[in-house]
């Protein structure tokens, strides 16, 4: 979409603004006699409208004080609903002027110089249909999309006016008619052509003289559906008189035979696609000296590519997709001197003939005639980095495995069985950084291919170092840990038949497990080194008790999901003395286990997550006092704590409550450098805790949300705060937004959301320094104040609020819509907004 700017600035939505700026310009009002009509027909401001309806009445020109007659406003209302409302308003001003330049008044309150009409309103359709002359009225737009496969016969009429679009330089024309426009050499600037037409049955000459065209995409049927391809149109030798082409795509004909046809010299991309019944292509297809991209698939008899192909010099990147009766390829085409990649889908072709050197970067194998080929000459190949293998194994082994590609970076394995060797001695690859491992999905049958193959590539095992190493989707595969890399930064295993600690020692960054049994876990820690292990539930020992004097190297554990007997909590403390970030999974059902807790004094612990606790305050105090470093702090669905605990946490910036309905009190709690304060649904978190929380003087965020439905009002010495955020909500509540809020010069975030009882308080508008700000789910009862105008936001977001415009009216929130708005939450917007939450 190409957007149009004002050369002065002009913006109807801000009409005063708008309309001093044009009045102080030397030609006023002779150069903005359409500024002037679209503020008369849209400002709300009396006297700017009185003003500019006399100019228009007494000196603009005929063609506009004949549009001007339409009694049809501009709506001022900013959404993508509003737009056709926009058009249907410039059409019938078109309507009762034919001179009128509607291009102008569109760009005016569109703001673009794109039209597309696809699935427009019926009243916009028939308008064009009725008025067709009304298309050529848009002379100036540079972007044209028509879509007539759901419009009326009709409308024919008016897609012959596309040639009076002379400024044109894109035009997108899905169509299900008979002809195209004649005159299609008018279009003198036009560079980009999508037509897709399944009725077609000429071309006319007019297209081979559109001499600035760059790229064209032809469909014989429609994108989308099953539509059979277009059997009329088998010709096209016209298309060598374009000769500054250089993107063309065409598919979806009945063509049989191309070998006559010439193409533009001046490609450098080339698709041909579901040409069913082809079974020659373009003679002279390897004789293009800029093609660099070429991408065949959906041909189906084609047996051979012309000779021609292997003295291809340019070509880069070769794509080559259900090509089922293609058996035999040149080698020197498909690995040709300056080929990068080399993708194909379900076409088995064998290469033959000398293989040239090569530039090829990436290949995928995808039948396993041409994984022995590229095997067999693997010295050519010295520029390989990326493979993918989603093939059975050959029948025989050749001479060399993967380990001959030097530069080898990435490579992606489908497990197959008898495939193994060709990872042997993958370990001499020095570059190899990303293994991917998996078993491959078949969406036709909903199961996984090879899904009984229940060996690991052993040849991993001798790698020394990956940054990535992925192992998912096998349901028989064994996975021992013997097998692993060395050391590998980032391990992920998914959905594999289960891990069988081996007897070696392993290294790792961070490890995740998911959907896949331990079969020990003791003996799993006690070979790994890591520092960060997640695993999930099918890995809880909460019923097990882990002897940490037996883990490899404790100390170079940094984050730990501890479930095991809370009793030993103090051992794993003291073994894991490097230990940054913790979290403790309480067993809910065991009160003795969790009000058994001791601790050890740990100094370097700055994340701390208590999860499921049912049991004494007194526990979570001897805790707190001996993790004095605290910087962050998470109590997640615990039971039994009424009162935060009486303890001290000088270096505390972060503290959340979530889904603890227990609490009550946190004044026992000191906090001196607080910074980020959130609660979630806390039902019993009420009016004293908050004024507890409204003394913290560092806070910098405070978010209450889904806390006590008692609660009537919010303590005024919130507005104290040197907040930058502040997050409310009145869920099922009938609670008032705050007017103390507009006393809150710090904010630079405000969220209110779900306060179904109460009218936006204008007060609110003294925040201009507040740059976002998020109404979601709100009913407000009186209409927002004009004061909102001064705001200065950045965003504003109102997902689900009643002022979207689809069910209150917009003098109701006119002052907030003025500014730039996202149909978004931004509570999960975090690196966005800048909310650190």
């Amino acid at each position: 979409m190409i957007f149009a700017k004002h050369e002065f600035g002009f913006n109807f939505y801000k009409d005063e603004t708008s309309f001093e700026k044009i009045k102080a310009c030397e030609n006023y009002p002779e150069d903005f006699y359409y500024e002037i009509f679209v503020l008369a027909k849209s400002t709300k401001n009396k006297q700017i409208r009185t003003e500019c309806a006399n100019i228009i009445k007494k000196q603009a020109p005929e063609a506009l004080q004949l549009a001007f007659k339409s009694r049809k406003k501009i709506t001022l209302i900013e959404d993508s609903s509003s737009f056709d409302k926009k058009l249907i308003a410039i059409l019938e001003y078109g309507v009762l002027s034919e001179d009128l330049d509607l291009c102008k008044l569109y760009t005016l309150v569109c703001k673009r110089l794109s039209l597309s009409i696809t699935y427009s309103k019926k009243e916009v359709v028939q308008l064009f249909i009725e008025t067709p002359r009304l298309l050529s009225q848009f002379n100036g737009i540079k972007e044209l999309t028509i879509s007539t496969s759901r419009q009326k016969e009709g409308f024919s009429s008016v897609v012959n006016n596309i040639t009076q679009l002379t400024s044109l330089e894109k035009l997108e024309l899905e169509i299900d008619y008979k002809y195209i426009p004649e005159e299609l050499e008018r279009l003198v600037n036009l560079k980009k052509f999508i037509l897709t037409a399944p009725n077609l049955v000429w071309i006319p000459e007019g297209i081979t003289k559109l001499k600035a065209l760059k790229k064209l995409e032809f469909r014989g049927s429609f994108p989308y559906g099953e539509d059979d391809p277009n059997p009329n149109i088998v010709n096209f030798t016209w298309l060598k008189e374009l000769t500054s082409l250089k993107k063309l795509k065409i598919g979806s004909f009945t063509v049989q035979d191309l070998s006559g046809v010439e193409l533009p010299a001046s490609l450098k991309e080339l698709e041909f696609f579901r040409l069913e019944n082809i079974t020659a292509l373009p003679e002279t297809l390897g004789h293009l000296p800029k093609l660099k991209k070429l991408r065949l698939s959906g041909m189906r008899e084609l047996e051979q590519f012309p000779a021609s192909v292997s003295e291809f010099k340019t070509l880069e990147v070769l794509e080559a997709v259900h090509l089922s009766k293609l058996k035999k390829v040149p080698a020197s085409f498909i690995f040709g001197p300056n080929i990068k990649r080399l993708l194909g889908f379900h076409t088995e072709f064998m290469p033959y003939g000398e293989t040239p050197v090569t530039k090829l970067k990436r290949i995928d194998f995808t039948h396993p005639e041409l994984l022995s080929f590229v095997l067999d000459n693997a010295l050519s190949f010295t520029n390989l980095k990326e493979i993918e293998i989603t093939c059975e194994a050959p029948q025989r082994r050749s001479p060399h495995t993967f380990s001959a590609f030097k530069k080898l970076k990435n490579l992606k394995y489908k497990l197959a069985h008898h495939l193994e060797w060709v990872l042997e001695d993958i370990h001499e690859c020095k570059k190899l950084e990303d293994v991917f491992i998996y078993g491959l999905y078949n969406g036709a049958d909903a199961e996984i291919t090879n899904a009984d193959v229940t060996n690991f590539p052993q040849a991993i095992s001798r790698v020394k170092h990956l940054q990535t190493l992925r192992v998912q989707s096998a349901k028989a595969l064994v996975l021992n840990t013997d097998y692993l890399p060395i050391k590998t930064d980032s391990l992920t295993i998914t959905d594999i038949k289960v891990i069988e600690p081996g007897v070696e020692d392993f290294e790792v960054n961070h490890i995740k497990v998911t959907a896949t049994p331990i079969t020990a876990l003791q003996k799993f820690y006690s070979v790994i080194r890591a520092k960060k292990i997640t695993l999930d539930d099918v890995n809880s020992v909460k019923n097990e008790t882990l002897d940490f004097d037996n883990f490899k190297d404790p100390e170079s554990f940094k984050d730990f999901i501890f479930n095991s007997n809370v009793k030993d909590l103090d051992k794993a403390l003291k073994t894991l003395c490097n230990l940054q970030s913790l979290t403790i999974d309480f067993n809910k059902d065991n009160a003795e286990q969790n009000n058994g807790l001791t601790a050890y004094t740990h100094h370097n612990l700055k994340n701390l997550t208590i999860k499921n606790f049912n049991g004494d305050t007194t526990v979570i105090k001897l805790l707190l006092e001996h993790t004095p470093h605290l910087e962050f702090l998470e109590i997640y669905e615990c039971v039994g704590l009424a009162d935060l605990p009486k303890v001290t946490l000088n270096k505390l910036k972060t503290l959340k409550l979530f889904y603890s309905d227990d609490i009550q009190s946190i004044e026992n709690l000191t906090v001196p450098n607080i910074e980020l304060f959130k609660v979630l649904s806390c039902d019993n978190f009420g009016y004293d805790a908050m004024v507890t929380a409204s003394h913290w003087k560092t806070l910098k965020f405070l978010w209450l949300e889904h806390i006590s439905r008692d609660l009537e009002t919010y303590p005024e010495t919130i507005a104290d705060l040197n907040l930058d955020t502040f997050f409310i909500d009145g869920f099922l509540t009938k609670r008032q937004i705050p007017k103390w809020i507009g006393k809150m010069k710090s904010l630079r975030v405000l969220g209110i959301e779900q306060f179904y009882y109460c009218p936006l308080p204008e007060e609110l508008a003294e925040l201009t320094q507040l740059k976002i700000m998020s109404i979601r789910g709100c009913d407000f009862t009186e209409q927002v104040s004009d004061k909102f105008k001064n705001l200065n936001l950045e965003d504003l977001i109102y997902r689900y609020s009643k002022f979207n415009g689809n069910n209150m009216k917009s003098s109701k929130f006119y002052a907030l819509a003025g500014n730039k708005i996202l149909k978004e939450d931004f509570d999960n917007r975090y690196e966005k907004y800048n909310l650190y939450c």
